[in-house]
Parts: C-alpha cells; sequence; structure tokens
C-alpha cells in the first residue's frame, strides 16, 4: 500500500475520525508548523507518522527527461560526472564546439565542493505538488538533464534553449520507501498528512511541505505515474497522464 501524503480521506477511518476531531482546531489556526505542536494535535501526527512508515509514501520528482527511459530504467543514482559524461555522449551533437566549449568551462567552475556534494547520489523529492505553483521549478522542467547538466545555464540563452528541446517537463511519482528517504524535520509523513487535512479545511493555511533525498534507485515498478506537463511555467500547470503502473 502507498500513501499520498496529500489525502488525508483516504487514511483509515481510525485516523480520518481523529482528524475530524480537531476540526475547529484547524479553521481557527493559520499555520500549520503551529497547529502540528499544539497539544491536542501531537499524538494524531505521531500515530499517522508511524503508520506511514510501515507503508510507502508517494514523492514527487520534477524533472525533464526522456519519459521512455523512466518507464523502463525509473530513477537511476549516479554522481554528476557520469550524468554529464553520458549528455555529452548522448547530445553533444547538437551543439557547436565554441557551445560545448562553453558548457565544460561552467561545468567546471560550478560543480566543485559542495555543489557536487549536495547532489551526487542523490534522488531529490517533494510530497506535495505546490512546487508547480512556484517559479523555480520552471528551471528543472525547462532545462533538460536536471541541476547535474542545466544548474549552469538560462532559459533564455542559446545553450538553454537547445537543452529545453530535450526531453519532456515531467512529474514523477514514485513510490518511496520512509526509511530510505532522508528529510529534515520530526515525523514528516505525519505533519504532512494533518497539514493536508488543515488545508482543505481551512484553505487560507499555510500548509508543510517537505524536501527529501534518497540514496537508492527507485526501480521502474515503483513509478506510480509519469505525467507530461504542458505548461508550467506560471501557476498551475495544466496535465496529462503519460503513464501508470503501481497499483494500492
Amino acid at each position: 500500500m502507498y500513501i499520498d501524503l496529500t489525502k488525508p480521506k483516504d487514511l483509515p477511518e481510525r485516523f480520518t475520525s481523529r482528524l475530524k476531531s480537531i476540526r475547529r482546531l484547524c479553521e481557527a489556526t493559520e499555520f500549520s508548523e503551529v497547529l502540528v505542536d499544539k497539544s491536542e494535535v501531537v499524538s494524531l501526527v505521531c500515530d499517522i507518522d508511524r503508520f506511514c512508515s510501515m507503508n510507502q509514501v508517494i514523492g514527487v520528482h520534477y524533472t525533464r527527461a526522456i519519459p521512455e527511459s523512466i518507464r523502463t530504467y525509473g530513477l537511476l543514482v549516479r554522481n554528476g560526472k557520469d550524468i554529464r559524461r553520458s549528455f555529452l555522449r548522448d547530445y553533444g551533437h547538437m551543439f557547436s564546439s565554441s557551445e560545448l566549449d562553453e558548457i565544460k568551462k561552467r561545468w567546471g567552475s560550478y560543480f566543485i565542493g559542495g555543489q557536487s556534494d549536495g547532489r551526487d547520489g542523490r534522488i531529490f523529492f517533494n510530497f506535495t505538488e505546490d512546487e508547480l505553483d512556484r517559479s523555480g521549478t520552471e528551471y528543472l522542467l525547462g532545462l533538460y538533464g536536471g541541476e547535474q547538466v542545466s544548474m549552469c545555464f538560462e532559459l533564455d540563452e542559446p545553450i538553454g534553449q537547445k537543452l529545453a528541446n530535450i526531453g519532456k517537463p515531467l512529474l514523477v511519482r514514485c513510490a518511496l520507501q520512509p526509511s530510505l528517504v532522508k528529510t529534515f524535520i520530526e515525523n514528516p509523513w505525519g505533519k504532512i498528512l494533518v497539514s493536508s487535512y488543515h488545508l482543505a479545511v481551512n484553505p487560507k493555511a499555510c500548509r508543510i511541505d517537505q524536501d527529501g533525498y534518497q540514496t537508492v534507485p527507485v526501480n521502474s515498478e515503483n513509478i506510480v505515474e509519469i505525467r507530461e506537463l504542458t505548461s508550467f511555467s506560471k501557476g498551475r500547470s495544466r496535465r496529462r497522464v503519460f503513464h501508470k503502473s503501481v497499483r494500492r
């Protein structure tokens, strides 16, 4: 069973009934970060988090890539040097010699020290789709190859325009094993689910989202859905389902 952290109504009844009991508190509270620390809510957060930890949770990965490759191989764990080497092998022919020199120059000056250590061997996820409303995602979706390839380039420069012609902008939903995912708050699954309920009850609430990453691949059988995004630069993107492979 996998759990969508944006859908508290899909939880077992023992949790949905407890969520309903805090409805008035949700209506009166603006920030989910405040809500989940209230004495009436803490035990519910912990219990939901424990339930999620015994199942799988949905992680959302944004990228511009070749959907058929993800369908076949899943999401791979690689270091940046290997990713950039493969990019030049597969797509170097699309760039002039001067553009290739510029690409290598920028990579060489950017991907050093912490800029590589923080990305190598990691796959990053969100756990809601709220990032689609934020402008920063346009770089992940608009430029091919993820940050390990495109971090040094802009959407409107010649190299960026060529990167924007490779692959498709994708939202990839994955069934993840919680014990393999590194997040940055305690009880993340419980807090996000309670925050999702908070937002459903109080649309003006400021919800909790959370980044996370794992250092193991996502196998193709754990790819729940691949969506090709047809518009993503501003506001909620229009989406069509490209592929779905995992059932509850």
